[in-house]
């Protein structure tokens, strides 16, 4: 539950020729309007835009500290659609080079679905700023600002840590009672499977809880 679902895209046209053939389109970049159409597809959330570099590449280290507030980080992409752009980005005929024009470009961005009200950001940026600007961009997407969504999500993570430490003690007691030769215990035993299915309903409505706090709905769409 705590990663971040990445959408890696690719722009890949065909051309059609004269005999109803097709053939792959020369690589060319495209106008930024119309980049930003392509990342976005059908998915209608706002956008949060990562392009890889030779450091950061097949990493989310551009975006999360290791060991460092990475969970907020984490729950607030949920309502973002996530998208990794390739390392060649910058050259000029990488078809999103629209969307990071130089190698002195910002590492990240945030922006409504149709690229407006962009926020630049850098893996260095600190937290708090990275949060507002996140926080900033879902406020003016959703129905529901999910930023308080976000703080509750968080509490139940942290009831799922311990929901998850005392299924596996439970196990581990349960376990241990059935291997011991000879001293078997078999109402204990009884008594730590009721515990632990009960332990284990817990978890799973703890997690449905986290999806029904994630489920807000987004601002209708403007119209054109």
């Amino acid at each position: 539950m705590l990663q971040i679902q990445w959408d890696f895209v690719v722009y890949t046209p065909d051309v059609q020729r004269s005999d109803g053939t097709s053939v792959k389109a020369a690589r060319e970049a495209l106008p930024a309007d119309t980049a930003f159409r392509w990342i976005a597809g059908t998915d209608p959330r706002p956008l949060l835009v990562l392009r890889e570099c030779p450091v950061c590449n097949k990493t989310d280290s551009a975006l999360l500290r290791p060991g460092s507030d990475n969970e907020r980080t984490i729950v607030l992409s949920r309502w973002f659609h996530c998208v990794k752009l390739p390392v060649d980005v910058i050259q000029p005929d990488q078809p999103f080079h629209a969307l990071f024009p130089t190698n002195d470009a910002e590492h990240l961005f945030v922006c409504s679905v149709d690229g407006s009200s962009r926020i630049p950001l850098e893996s260095d940026t600190s937290r708090p700023e990275l949060w507002s600007a996140m926080s900033k961009v879902l406020a003016a997407s959703y129905a529901k600002d999910p930023t308080s969504a976000a703080k509750e999500i968080l509490h139940a993570h942290d009831k799922l840590d311990a929901l998850d430490f005392h299924v596996r003690d439970l196990e581990k007691s349960r376990d241990d009672q059935i291997e011991s030769a000879g001293h078997l215990d078999k109402d204990k035993v009884k008594k730590l499977e009721k515990e632990l299915e009960a332990t284990k309903k817990d978890l799973d409505d703890e997690k449905k809880s986290i999806d029904r706090l994630a489920k807000i709905e987004l601002k209708p769409a403007k119209k054109a």
